[in-house]
């Protein structure tokens, strides 16, 4: 190699070596610079386009206050931990899911998902709840109420232990109301499922003056499709008042009892 290309060759080098050394100079200046740069802004968003309304922006704010002390607005972003605001906020017991992030103006943002009930549960000791599909037990609330179907009977877990499901009974409610919540003709039509002694339900729906016997959640699923058709083709005809009771705890068959003196007009 001759010595003119040895030169240029060094002189590359050199200059590669400059240009990374220059690099890593900025990017640990930008880093010390966004180090001392503070909250200027904290964007709250809770999503209430699901229908919940537990939770609020002032809520959050409130939440942000009780734990940190402060809004965090102002804080230096260096100080404030995010994944720690998650885990704060997610403790909540209406929060679904926690997102925080920083943004390169010093803005921090917050986005919230609330837990959504599918069904009420008033247990044997007039203890109230909400239960959803991840199996959370939820407290009422006294600044918003939710319209889903109310869970009465023979159910003796409350909210002391813990907020998750986790008697056989709960569970078997949540198998039902959770089937209930995701079929839109059923979930139209269920106003109250009521658990009785021996743990199978009994459905009453808001349409017609009748109760279901359901029985238990065996083959659940083909009792609801038998009941559809049912409602389609039968009581559309003979009216929706003329039947007490609708039993379906028979298998392959519906058993009706009609009301006693009946009159259909």
């Amino acid at each position: 190699m001759s010595w003119k290309k040895k030169v240029v060759r060094i002189f590359g080098l050199i200059t590669l070596l400059a240009c990374v050394t220059g690099l890593v100079f900025l990017t640990s200046f930008n880093a010390k610079k966004q180090d001392d740069v503070v909250c200027k802004n904290v964007d709250i968003s809770v999503d209430q386009e699901s229908g919940m309304f537990f939770l609020d922006n002032e809520d959050v704010k409130s939440i942000l206050l009780h734990q940190f002390g402060d809004s965090v607005k102002g804080d230096q972003l260096k100080k404030i931990d995010v994944g720690r605001i998650e885990k704060v906020l997610e403790n909540d017991p209406y929060v679904h899911d926690a997102e925080t992030w920083l943004d390169a103006n010093g803005d921090l943002h917050i986005k919230i998902v609330q837990k959504q009930p599918i069904a009420r549960v008033i247990n044997k000791y007039g203890v109230n709840y909400y239960i959803n599909e991840n199996a959370n037990k939820i407290p009422i609330s006294s600044k918003f109420t939710t319209r889903v179907p109310v869970v009465t009977g023979n159910i003796q877990e409350g909210t002391y232990n813990s907020n998750m499901i986790e008697t056989p009974v709960l569970k078997n409610v949540l198998t039902i109301t959770r089937f209930i919540h995701n079929n839109t003709f059923w979930n139209a039509q269920i106003e109250q499922v009521s658990v009785a002694d021996n743990g199978s339900f009994v459905l009453i729906p808001k349409l017609g003056d009748h109760k279901i016997e359901f029985g238990g959640i065996d083959n659940m699923e083909e009792k609801f499709h038998k009941l559809e058709i049912f409602y389609a083709e039968g009581l559309s005809y003979t009216g929706w008042d003329k039947y007490e009771t609708i039993k379906l705890d028979y298998k392959g068959q519906i058993v009706c009892e009609k009301k006693i003196n009946y009159e259909q007009e």
